[in-house]
Protein backbone atom coordinates (compact mmCIF):
# COMPACT_ATOMS: atom_id res chain seq x y z
CA UNK A 1 0.00 0.00 0.00
CA UNK A 2 1.48 3.40 -0.98
CA UNK A 3 0.58 5.85 1.84
CA UNK A 4 1.51 9.10 0.52
CA UNK A 5 0.87 12.54 3.30
CA UNK A 6 -2.26 14.61 2.18
CA UNK A 7 -4.72 17.03 3.63
CA UNK A 8 -7.33 14.32 2.89
CA UNK A 9 -5.02 12.13 5.00
CA UNK A 10 -4.82 14.80 8.03
CA UNK A 11 -8.27 14.97 8.00
CA UNK A 12 -9.14 11.24 8.30
CA UNK A 13 -6.58 10.78 10.95
CA UNK A 14 -7.79 14.00 12.91
CA UNK A 15 -11.37 12.64 12.86
CA UNK A 16 -10.17 9.17 14.08
CA UNK A 17 -7.97 10.70 17.11
CA UNK A 18 -10.84 13.28 18.53
CA UNK A 19 -13.37 10.59 18.37
CA UNK A 20 -11.02 8.01 20.06
CA UNK A 21 -9.88 10.36 22.44
CA UNK A 22 -14.11 10.99 23.40
CA UNK A 23 -14.06 7.48 23.98
CA UNK A 24 -11.79 7.46 26.32
CA UNK A 25 -12.55 10.42 28.15
CA UNK A 26 -16.17 9.80 28.23
CA UNK A 27 -19.71 11.33 27.43
CA UNK A 28 -19.15 14.60 29.99
CA UNK A 29 -15.68 15.34 29.42
CA UNK A 30 -16.28 15.72 25.34
CA UNK A 31 -19.34 18.05 26.48
CA UNK A 32 -16.96 19.94 28.38
CA UNK A 33 -14.57 20.13 25.53
CA UNK A 34 -17.59 21.30 23.19
CA UNK A 35 -18.55 23.66 25.58
CA UNK A 36 -14.49 25.19 26.41
CA UNK A 37 -14.29 25.26 22.44
CA UNK A 38 -17.44 27.84 21.65
CA UNK A 39 -16.17 29.59 24.70
CA UNK A 40 -12.72 29.83 23.23
CA UNK A 41 -14.13 30.69 19.55
CA UNK A 42 -15.54 33.45 21.01
CA UNK A 43 -12.67 34.67 23.33
CA UNK A 44 -9.84 34.14 20.98
CA UNK A 45 -11.85 36.15 17.94
CA UNK A 46 -12.65 38.91 20.29
CA UNK A 47 -9.33 39.27 21.85
CA UNK A 48 -7.56 38.87 17.66
CA UNK A 49 -9.96 41.67 16.87
CA UNK A 50 -8.99 43.68 19.37
CA UNK A 51 -5.02 43.13 18.70
CA UNK A 52 -5.67 44.00 14.97
CA UNK A 53 -7.63 46.97 16.00
CA UNK A 54 -3.93 48.15 17.96
CA UNK A 55 -1.59 46.51 15.88
CA UNK A 56 -3.47 49.02 13.32
CA UNK A 57 -1.80 51.93 14.50
CA UNK A 58 1.25 52.88 12.49
CA UNK A 59 2.88 53.57 15.66
CA UNK A 60 2.51 50.41 17.18
CA UNK A 61 3.38 48.68 13.66
CA UNK A 62 6.98 51.01 13.92
CA UNK A 63 7.76 50.20 17.07
CA UNK A 64 7.30 46.29 16.64
CA UNK A 65 9.04 46.63 13.71
CA UNK A 66 11.70 47.89 15.00
CA UNK A 67 12.29 45.25 17.78
CA UNK A 68 12.18 42.82 14.93
CA UNK A 69 8.51 41.54 15.14
CA UNK A 70 6.93 41.98 12.36
CA UNK A 71 3.06 41.38 12.43
CA UNK A 72 1.74 39.87 9.77
CA UNK A 73 -1.85 37.71 8.73
CA UNK A 74 0.54 34.11 9.63
CA UNK A 75 2.03 35.54 12.76
CA UNK A 76 -1.20 36.52 14.13
CA UNK A 77 -2.48 33.53 12.51
CA UNK A 78 0.00 31.48 14.86
CA UNK A 79 -0.68 33.54 18.06
CA UNK A 80 -4.57 32.66 17.87
CA UNK A 81 -4.53 29.49 16.99
CA UNK A 82 -1.51 29.42 20.08
CA UNK A 83 -3.93 31.09 22.48
CA UNK A 84 -6.93 28.87 21.39
CA UNK A 85 -5.38 25.94 22.20
CA UNK A 86 -4.25 27.16 25.31
CA UNK A 87 -7.78 28.66 26.14
CA UNK A 88 -9.62 25.14 25.21
CA UNK A 89 -7.29 23.09 27.27
CA UNK A 90 -7.30 25.93 30.66
CA UNK A 91 -11.29 26.03 30.44
CA UNK A 92 -11.80 22.06 30.23
CA UNK A 93 -8.92 20.93 33.13
CA UNK A 94 -9.21 24.13 35.59
CA UNK A 95 -12.24 26.48 34.08
CA UNK A 96 -14.62 24.88 36.58
CA UNK A 97 -17.26 23.81 34.21
CA UNK A 98 -19.01 20.69 35.37
CA UNK A 99 -21.28 18.55 33.49
CA UNK A 100 -24.18 16.74 34.92
CA UNK A 101 -27.51 14.80 33.43
CA UNK A 102 -30.65 14.09 35.62
CA UNK A 103 -30.74 9.92 33.77
CA UNK A 104 -27.64 8.30 32.34
CA UNK A 105 -29.16 6.61 28.97
CA UNK A 106 -28.56 2.85 28.08
CA UNK A 107 -25.02 1.60 27.08
CA UNK A 108 -25.77 1.67 23.35
CA UNK A 109 -27.07 4.88 23.70
CA UNK A 110 -23.99 6.03 25.77
CA UNK A 111 -21.77 5.20 22.78
CA UNK A 112 -24.17 6.64 20.30
CA UNK A 113 -23.44 9.99 22.03
CA UNK A 114 -19.91 10.20 22.79
CA UNK A 115 -19.13 8.88 19.32
CA UNK A 116 -21.45 11.77 17.91
CA UNK A 117 -19.71 14.38 20.57
CA UNK A 118 -16.41 13.37 19.28
CA UNK A 119 -17.17 13.79 15.91
CA UNK A 120 -18.79 17.24 16.46
CA UNK A 121 -16.00 18.10 18.19
CA UNK A 122 -12.97 17.62 15.92
CA UNK A 123 -15.14 19.87 12.77
CA UNK A 124 -15.59 22.24 15.54
CA UNK A 125 -11.91 22.40 16.20
CA UNK A 126 -10.82 21.51 12.72
CA UNK A 127 -13.21 24.56 11.36
CA UNK A 128 -11.98 26.34 13.54
CA UNK A 129 -7.98 25.92 13.05
CA UNK A 130 -9.18 26.50 9.32
CA UNK A 131 -10.76 29.97 9.91
CA UNK A 132 -8.13 30.99 12.20
CA UNK A 133 -5.45 30.21 8.96
CA UNK A 134 -7.65 31.37 6.84
CA UNK A 135 -7.90 35.37 8.70
CA UNK A 136 -11.00 35.31 8.24
CA UNK A 137 -14.19 35.58 10.46
CA UNK A 138 -16.40 33.04 11.73
CA UNK A 139 -18.37 31.93 9.60
CA UNK A 140 -17.38 33.59 6.57
CA UNK A 141 -19.23 33.04 3.71
CA UNK A 142 -16.31 33.97 1.94
CA UNK A 143 -13.51 32.03 3.43
CA UNK A 144 -12.97 29.71 -0.04
CA UNK A 145 -11.10 32.64 -1.69
CA UNK A 146 -8.98 33.27 0.91
CA UNK A 147 -5.07 32.94 -0.38
CA UNK A 148 -3.95 31.05 2.90
CA UNK A 149 -5.87 28.06 1.71
CA UNK A 150 -6.33 28.00 -1.37
CA UNK A 151 -3.70 25.88 -2.35
CA UNK A 152 -5.05 23.82 0.25
CA UNK A 153 -8.86 23.61 -1.68
CA UNK A 154 -7.28 22.33 -4.56
CA UNK A 155 -5.38 19.64 -3.19
CA UNK A 156 -8.03 18.07 -1.25
CA UNK A 157 -11.45 17.21 -1.39
CA UNK A 158 -12.28 16.86 2.11
CA UNK A 159 -11.03 20.07 3.04
CA UNK A 160 -12.75 21.64 0.00
CA UNK A 161 -15.67 20.11 1.72
CA UNK A 162 -14.71 21.03 5.59
CA UNK A 163 -14.32 24.67 4.47
CA UNK A 164 -17.62 25.14 2.31
CA UNK A 165 -19.61 23.74 5.42
CA UNK A 166 -18.16 25.94 7.54
CA UNK A 167 -21.35 26.93 9.21
CA UNK A 168 -22.28 23.83 9.64
CA UNK A 169 -19.39 22.68 11.92
CA UNK A 170 -19.82 25.41 14.15
CA UNK A 171 -23.38 24.38 14.14
CA UNK A 172 -23.18 20.63 14.47
CA UNK A 173 -21.56 20.42 18.43
CA UNK A 174 -24.55 23.16 19.62
CA UNK A 175 -27.19 19.93 18.03
CA UNK A 176 -25.62 17.53 19.70
CA UNK A 177 -25.51 19.46 23.16
CA UNK A 178 -29.12 20.29 22.60
CA UNK A 179 -29.73 16.52 21.84
CA UNK A 180 -27.68 15.56 24.69
CA UNK A 181 -29.54 17.35 27.49
CA UNK A 182 -33.11 16.71 25.96
CA UNK A 183 -32.00 12.77 25.92
CA UNK A 184 -30.54 13.02 29.46
CA UNK A 185 -32.77 15.10 31.38
CA UNK A 186 -36.09 14.23 30.89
Amino acid sequence: MNLTLSWDLFIIVFFALVVTYSFIIGKKESVKIILSSYIAIVAIQGIGNFGQRIIGFAETQSMLSSVGIPLDSSVMSIIKLTLFITVVVFLTVRGGLHVQYAKDGGTVMNVLMTGLCGFATAGLLLATLLSFIAGTSLLDMHVTATPGLDAILKQSMLMSLMIQNLDLWFTLPAAVLITTGVLHNQ
